[in-house]
């Protein structure tokens, strides 16, 4: 699990910043040639969104442990300890669960991309395949989050007291 975590935290999240740091350093040198030398590139737009949805997906789980997830809790502050415990665990699992579903859709669809050999709109020409990778990677570090989550929660098995 040390191994995961470390790839998670220090590797993955390293390279989602490389690649938000690319694409805000891509705009500025799209917007710079557009104001200035009155040109523009082809691959600008594929460039910034491609890199962006990467750098976002990889984020997930990592933003899933730093807590920087939308938690609704209007009803769950209210409940018991014993209630908020299950429901987390309920939540978690949910989670899980769906996290789960996308990488296996999202692994079909990148197949399905890769034989029919879909690429790009622009001059790049990237396989569409690759680019939507982003997504099963994504959610398998989500998924990853919401496993741990749910590990938490039963190793904080003292805490049921009233």
């Amino acid at each position: 699990m040390r191994l995961i975590e470390f790839i998670q935290d220090k590797v993955v999240a390293s390279i989602a910043v490389v690649l938000f740091m690319f694409s805000c350093l891509w705009m500025l040198v799209e917007a710079i040639s557009r104001q200035f030398f009155h040109k523009s590139y082809s691959i600008s737009e594929e460039v910034i969104v491609f890199s962006l949805i990467w750098a976002i997906f990889l984020t997930l789980g990592q933003s899933g442990k730093e807590g920087n997830h939308i938690f609704v809790d209007l009803f769950v502050n209210r409940l018991k300890i014993r209630f908020k415990k299950v429901t987390s665990i309920l939540t978690y699992l949910i989670g899980f669960l769906f996290a789960c579903f996308i990488v296996y859709v999202g692994i079909n669809y990148i197949q399905h991309l890769l034989n029919t050999g879909i690429t790009s709109q622009s001059a790049l020409k990237l396989p569409m395949g690759y680019v939507y990778l982003a997504v099963p990677i994504g959610m398998l570090f989500f998924a990853l989050y919401y496993l741990q989550a749910i590990l938490k929660e039963f190793t904080k098995g003292s805490d049921l007291k009233e």
